[in-house]
């Protein structure tokens, strides 16, 4: 394990070693669960999926000692400490069974369609002015707004108030140091989305089939399961789903297309494969790179003991690379065998995960349409987080104005557009 500390500090604290494969066999060789500097960092895929499901370890940085706020407004503390995404145990599993209807096959294959038109709508604008634009800001960072706009059925004029919201809200997650007046403005906003939730509630609450109908009819009644306050949470939850992650799916995505050699008329010639493309591009290189979660008890794993209030780290993104699952892991094979981690594991499983795939896969499945898709003349920019791998720059240039498609994308342009 000589030298392997080091090795760990690097990929945690230094995403720009996170392109050296070498790193991650090595991890994978010799340390799958490695402990330094006080934390654990958890690499190999069988350990990953373990740990993953196990109640000890938690999400919520509250429950550790001390307990670490989520944000510096207490307002905004009791919005995100009720949502979803900060639950564990027993009050997680109770919302959600309560929310799951929100992210069903039934929702998400209804939503298919939609999908299909915001897509061909963001490339419709995106082109406008020429055969040239960026992905991220085009499409990737608003095509999940968007569908969370469309799932709750919310009129078109009021798309661009919950993309401020939704950017405000995800802004605010451990940020601290704000002035007194950020925060006054930070908070004028959130007033101004919790009026708007509750006129949504009073407007909804009898309409059958509608998904603010169904959550509101889990928290009326004389025995609640939903609170309303845990209600207008889910709705915040709503608005900011995937705004982050499926813009780094989205990217993602793109870019392999853009790397990949024939890809692109591949899925022109079958287009149903796209969802194995996304997978395989986001195993190869995920999105969120790690979870971070923190022991309440003593867990025993490959014969060390993970101590009560311990780090852990889960490298999704390492564990998406482990040869003892993937054959040739660093090789670009789409409906290759296994399964990834690229939306998580265990309670805190992505539920949007079905939702992602689909609109990456359309964001896909029209940018192939294009014969002349290439590569932009602008510079790509890739951002590493700690957590997360994205891009806020991807150029690309379609098809010009006046050269014709093949009749095959053609149709399919067409189709998409009726």
């Amino acid at each position: 394990m000589s030298g392997l500390p080091a090795v760990g500090h690097a990929l945690l604290l230094d995403p720009s070693t996170r392109d050296d494969p070498s790193l991650y066999r090595r991890l994978h060789t010799e340390a799958p669960v490695l402990r330094t500097a006080g934390l654990w960092l958890v690499s190999g895929y069988q350990q990953v999926s373990r740990l993953a499901g196990d109640p000890r370890l938690v999400i919520d940085p509250r429950a550790g000692d001390p307990p670490l706020p989520l944000t510096q407004s207490e307002r905004l503390e009791l919005i995100f400490g009720r949502m979803l995404s900060f639950r564990d145990g027993t009050a997680h599993r109770r919302l959600r069974q309560l929310v799951s209807g929100a992210f069903s096959a039934r929702r998400t294959n209804a939503l298919d369609r939609t999908v299909r038109d915001l897509v061909a709508d963001l490339i419709s604008q995106a082109t406008a002015d020429g055969a040239e634009f960026d992905v991220v800001p085009a499409i990737a960072e608003r095509l999940p707004v968007l569908t969370s706009c469309r799932l709750l059925d919310l009129p078109t004029e009021s798309w661009s108030r919950v993309d401020r919201w939704a950017r405000t809200l995800t802004g605010q997650l451990f940020r601290f140091g704000q002035t007194a007046d950020q925060l006054a403005d930070m908070h004028r906003q959130v007033d101004e989305m919790l009026r708007f939730i509750d006129e949504l509630a009073a407007a909804r609450r009898d309409r059958t089939g509608d998904l603010v109908a169904e959550l509101l009819g889990a928290s009326c009644g004389t025995d609640p399961r939903l609170s309303h306050d845990e209600f207008v949470s889910f709705v915040a939850l709503l608005f900011i789903n995937g705004l982050e992650t499926v813009t780094a799916a989205v990217s993602t995505c793109v870019a392999a297309l853009l790397r990949q050699p024939g890809l692109a008329a591949e899925l022109r010639r079958e287009p149903d494969r796209a969802l194995d493309v996304v997978d395989e591009c986001l195993r190869l290189e995920s999105p969120v790179w790690l979870a971070a979660r923190r022991a309440v008890e003593p867990i025993e794993v490959d014969g060390q003991v993970i101590e009560a209030n311990d780090p852990v780290f889960l490298l999704w993104a390492v564990a998406n690379r482990d040869p003892a699952v993937f054959d040739r892991p660093d090789e670009f094979r789409p409906g290759r065998a296994g399964r990834h981690l690229a939306f998580g594991r265990g309670p805190h499983h992505c539920l949007g995960a079905a939702m992602a795939r689909v609109q990456a896969a359309e964001v896909l499945r029209q940018l192939a349409a294009y014969e002349g898709l290439r590569a932009g003349s602008g510079p790509t920019r890739r951002r590493h987080t700690a957590a997360l791998l994205t891009y806020d720059s991807l150029p690309v240039t379609v098809t010009p104005a006046g050269e014709p498609l093949s009749i095959r994308a053609e149709a399919r342009l067409h189709a998409t557009n009726r």
